[in-house]
């Protein structure tokens, strides 16, 4: 019935749900394609417009009850998608008007792949960082802190961020930000989706990782572009940083990521 899931997991965003759908309602594509937006428990405006949205017949809207993280919401989306793929949204991205069509088109050129990430962009016109080499134990703390400065720090960063790969050119990976990304959905139920057992952040690397893993390839495919609302962790001194929950949710979830592939 429809090409294309596109799946938007929402706690709390406020105005951002609502930008997210309309830049999708925007796409030009000569194929159907249905929005399921997956609330985890939201108690602010956003979830008014999502319930009027899903009353409308204009999106699909699941709620949790409960905030379930990042990895086992989406998973519930594609639960009850039925698009030949799915499309990973976070709701402070905004595709542009050919990134859906161009993104399946590939997927559907390049059986191989596994999974693409298209590049991303700030409100200032700045290229994201968006495609990685896996991060090692240790790049964590040197990419949010001022240790990124340091004599051969510099250098470590650039290799994991993959600043000397051209952003313009489409490549093979290790991973691409979860922000944004396409698989096709028997792909995505082959690898049994996100790993539950990460609440916030390393889902998209573990993802990557187990992709890799099935035989397949991940690609970073610049001729799709899309807006990121970003907001950055790192910044400010160690100390700062060491007393942000959020930085800690970050470090737990890296521990249980190398804890997995220690052996990977």
């Amino acid at each position: 019935m429809y090409s294309v899931s596109c799946i938007i997991l929402n706690y709390n965003l406020k105005y951002l749900p609502r930008l997210c759908i309309e830049a999708i309602k925007r796409s030009n594509t000569n194929f159907r394609y249905e929005i399921i937006v997956v609330d985890n428990d939201s108690h602010d405006e956003s979830l008014d417009y999502l319930k009027e949205m899903h009353k409308k017949g204009e999106i699909k809207l699941v709620q949790t009850g409960s905030n379930l993280g990042y990895g086992k919401g989406n998973n519930e989306g594609v639960k009850v998608a039925s698009g030949e793929f799915v499309l990973i949204l976070n709701p402070d991205v905004g595709v542009e008007e050919n990134t859906i069509q161009l993104m399946h088109d590939y997927l559907k050129s390049n059986n191989h792949v596994g999974l693409v990430g298209p590049q991303l962009y700030f409100f200032n016109g700045q290229i994201q960082d968006s495609c990685r080499r896996f991060m090692r134990p240790g790049d964590l703390i040197i990419k949010r802190t001022p240790l990124r400065y340091l004599p051969g720090m510099k250098q470590r960063v650039s290799h994991y961020l993959m600043s000397d790969y051209d952003k313009k050119k489409t490549q093979e990976v290790d991973m691409v930000t979860g922000a944004c990304i396409m698989m096709p959905r028997k792909i995505f139920n082959e690898v049994k989706g996100f790993d539950p057992r990460y609440f916030l952040f390393m889902e998209d690397a573990d993802l990557c990782r187990t992709v890799h893993k099935h035989g397949y390839k991940v690609v970073y495919f610049p001729s799709a572009r899309a807006l990121h609302y970003h907001k950055r962790l790192s910044g400010g001194s160690i100390f700062s940083l060491l007393t942000k929950k959020i930085f800690w949710i970050h470090v737990n979830s890296a521990v249980k990521y190398f804890w997995k592939w220690r052996k990977g």
